[in-house]
């Protein structure tokens, strides 16, 4: 088993584990029946660490998510330095080279300076920014707060994903009862009523005791499973 997230990967992880932790992880933690106080606690410092992570070391993030009622979502984060701004538009110029422009409407919710010259985080839909936030803004509690409003928890969640050098890479997250496990395989039950099995390699690494009929969270890295996060243990490895 190994101790931690392979340094090579790590923005498309924290990608995902920023959304995650934002809801799933959580409510993995709180089902323990030790001092949930402290395993919210823990929770909450290890959504901001990662949080933080994604807003200094992520360009681009394509993210669609299922939640436990079946009800979808996708949208897209991008970071950059702003290099033009109307009423109508936002261009910004991305670590990894590419320029883009965004559209804004008077839905758009902006905090923070934002301003050419200055750096921003943008999440849209459709090509279409519905969070704005300049770089005075509360990165962690934005990322936090677009995944985080419904009540229904996240069940699986997908992140495409590209790094300031322009690597890209995926990282999925299945979160759900465990229903069969082995050394080898874990299959889990998720609340939209699908039932998912991966392949365990031997570089998986496991925070806390995978029971049947308890709960689980499984990350995986471009097809591959690198962490359960199982009832019992915090998500901050």
């Amino acid at each position: 088993m190994k101790t931690g997230w392979k340094r090579g990967y790590r923005a498309a992880l924290v990608a995902a584990g920023a959304l995650l932790l934002a809801g799933g992880a959580v409510a993995v933690a709180n089902a323990d029946h030790g001092d949930k106080g402290k395993a919210r606690g823990k929770a909450a410092v290890a959504k901001k660490h990662v949080a933080k992570k994604l807003v200094r070391e992520g360009v681009h993030a394509d993210v669609s998510l299922i939640r436990a009622d079946g009800t979808t979502d996708a949208f897209a984060v991008d970071r950059g330095t702003v290099t033009a701004s109307s009423t109508s538009s936002l261009t910004l110029l991305r670590s990894d080279g590419k320029s883009v422009t965004i559209g804004l409407t008077g839905s758009t919710v902006a905090r923070g300076t934002v301003s050419v010259g200055k750096r921003v985080l943008v999440f849209s839909r459709n090509g279409v920014a519905f969070r704005v936030r300049g770089q005075g803004a509360n990165m962690a509690g934005a990322i936090a707060t677009t995944v985080a409003p419904q009540k229904s928890p996240i069940v699986h969640l997908l992140v495409s994903f590209v790094r300031a050098d322009g690597a890209t890479h995926t990282a999925t997250l299945d979160r759900g009862q465990v229903t069969a496990s082995s050394s080898t395989s874990l299959t889990i039950h998720r609340a939209d009523g699908q039932s998912v099995t991966f392949s365990l390699g031997t570089d998986v690494h496991v925070n806390g005791q995978v029971v049947v009929g308890h709960q689980a969270i499984v990350i995986s890295r471009d097809g591959a499973v690198v962490r359960v996060v199982a009832r019992g243990a915090t998500a901050a490895g």
